[in-house]
């Protein structure tokens, strides 16, 4: 039974407790950062930090009143991804319970995923050569809730059944009178097994327009890259057999 996380932006408080629990369920460790004029921190998503709070402030110069928007990023965990379709390695997977994981273990880090994932997750580490995301704590579901959404103390991420999110994202829509992204107003790459229900709309939280389906060039586009490195290897084995034939052929 596949299963969804309802994310509620306007429940949540910027306390970053699921950043936390994320990374000690991960065993990721902290990140070392600098002060800079955005609360933000770390400053964006990484190789190890799968879940991120953004803050934003926003001032109505009309009314004078100040405001800040608290939005839990991370992989939105697609029921069609794009980095799936892109690897050339099969080392991303589709779980029927909802998460897309990657296999470090068959990950070769050729960032095909990187590059083809609409919403910017995939991150690579140089050291590792690997890719890394949210993996929608795979390793807990459905028995026992993702640890970002056992430590919100607002309920700003409410774990269920696929139906039983959808369903609260409606009515939580009609409380607020907002929008869905995730699913029923807005299903990005077939939807997802993270679903927004916003008070404003999906472009104030910088989310993008994406697509109900996958491009069908995108698989094949990054076969031919990835294609390109056996025929440039063999390319050049074939001038190296050449050259040392002719000089033979001048030797003799």
């Amino acid at each position: 039974m596949e299963h969804a996380v309802l994310v509620d932006p306007a429940k949540c408080i910027g306390c970053r407790a699921c950043q936390v629990a994320c990374k000690r369920w991960n065993n990721n460790p902290g990140e070392e950062t600098t002060f800079s004029n955005e609360w933000t921190n770390p400053p964006k998503l990484s190789y190890n930090t799968y879940t991120h709070i953004k803050f934003k402030l926003e001032h109505n110069e009309t009314t004078g009143e100040t405001k800040w928007r608290f939005f839990n990023w991370r992989c939105m965990q697609c029921e069609i991804p794009a980095c799936a379709k892109a690897c050339p390695v099969n080392a991303i997977t589709k779980y029927e319970e909802g998460p897309v994981v990657i296999d470090q273990d068959r990950c070769i880090g050729c960032k095909f995923c990187v590059s083809e994932c609409p919403f910017e997750v995939p991150q690579f580490d140089t050291v590792s050569g690997k890719v890394s995301k949210c993996h929608m704590c795979f390793d807990r579901v459905p028995s026992k809730e993702p640890a970002c959404v056992q430590s919100c103390p607002t309920d700003a991420l409410v774990f269920g059944t696929r139906d039983s999110i959808i369903q609260k994202a409606k009515e939580r829509k009609e409380e607020l009178d907002g929008y869905i992204y995730g699913d029923v107003d807005n299903k990005p790459l077939g939807g997802s097994s993270f679903i927004y229900v916003l008070d404003a709309e999906p472009s104030v939280y910088g989310l993008p327009i994406v697509g109900e389906s996958l491009s069908p060039t995108v698989p094949v586009l990054n076969l031919s890259k990835w294609l390109l490195v056996p025929a440039a290897i063999g390319g050049l084995a074939y001038l190296v057999a050449w050259r040392k034939k002719r000089m033979n052929e001048k030797e003799e």
